[in-house]
């Protein structure tokens, strides 16, 4: 996989420099409004993203400055970032059994999730935490193009389909890695900062330290491909918040929240 990723192309110019001006501390809205709205088609997607319901706005967002200014710098990268990857890659979601319109939902459910849970808890975390998630399930794209390419295509879906069976322990027999670990590398590819990457890479460890992969965890056991808010998924989120001393409760509350939007 890890020579494949090298073969990823770079991401469009506007998402580069969109980057750029992210990783600068002193980042003015006014100049990264201003490179998304030179793109249309990204400024159209990074619109039709923020005005999902799953967020929860009162009024639509019609502007890039205010999608800005209601999301963070750091949740609206997340979002270009997914939409130009999706038209870099060659998309073929068949051995995870969905498309990218089922895989857009979940990282949308994940990112609403995490933005309910985490603003009742500690909102400093909130930019790192919105961008991992919306970002977090792309590792799939090139995880599928590789099962495909290897011609077992049919061996995969059939074993995810198992009642019980763990995505990650199947990822990692068929690509060597769990598809969060893709992630992880995709961004490492591109460039992205080393506390987004570690965040990813240390989701499917169930002894991480890494807060932030913590919180990760919990949302994508909560919400994933293999279904949404299912009890199943629930009770092994529950777990992962008492293993990591997080509160039950509040998480709980932002799961209503997201089913009441969905």
């Amino acid at each position: 996989m890890l020579e494949e990723i090298k073969t990823l192309p770079p991401l469009p110019d506007s998402v580069v420099k969109i980057q750029e001006l992210c990783m600068k501390s002193d980042t003015n809205i006014d100049e990264l409004s201003m490179v998304i709205e030179r793109d249309p088609m990204l400024s159209a997607n990074i619109l039709k993203s923020v005005n999902s319901p799953l967020y929860g706005m009162s009024k639509e967002i019609s502007s890039i400055p205010k999608a800005i200014m209601l999301f963070g710098i750091a949740m609206i990268r997340g979002f270009a970032a997914a939409s130009a990857i999706k038209k870099t890659m060659t998309i073929d979601l068949t051995p995870y059994n969905t498309n990218i319109d089922g895989l857009t939902n979940v990282s949308s459910v994940q990112s609403a999730l995490v933005r309910e849970w985490y603003r009742n808890v500690d909102k400093s975390m909130l930019p790192l935490l919105q961008s991992g998630a919306f970002l977090m399930e792309l590792g799939k794209l090139a995880g599928a193009m590789n099962i495909i390419k290897s011609g077992k295509t049919q061996l995969f879906t059939a074993e995810i389909a198992q009642k019980g069976s763990s995505l990650e322990e199947i990822e990692r027999k068929y690509l060597g890695s769990s598809s969060y670990e893709i992630s992880a590398s995709m961004f490492e590819h591109w460039n992205f900062e080393s506390a987004l990457t570690d965040a990813l890479r240390e989701i499917s460890s169930p002894s991480t330290k890494n807060p932030y992969s913590q919180v990760l965890s919990v949302v994508a056991c909560a919400v994933n491909i293999q279904g949404i808010f299912t009890d199943e998924g629930l009770n092994e989120a529950f777990e992962l918040i008492h293993t990591f001393g997080l509160d039950k409760k509040i998480f709980a509350d932002a799961v209503r929240t997201i089913k009441f939007a969905e």
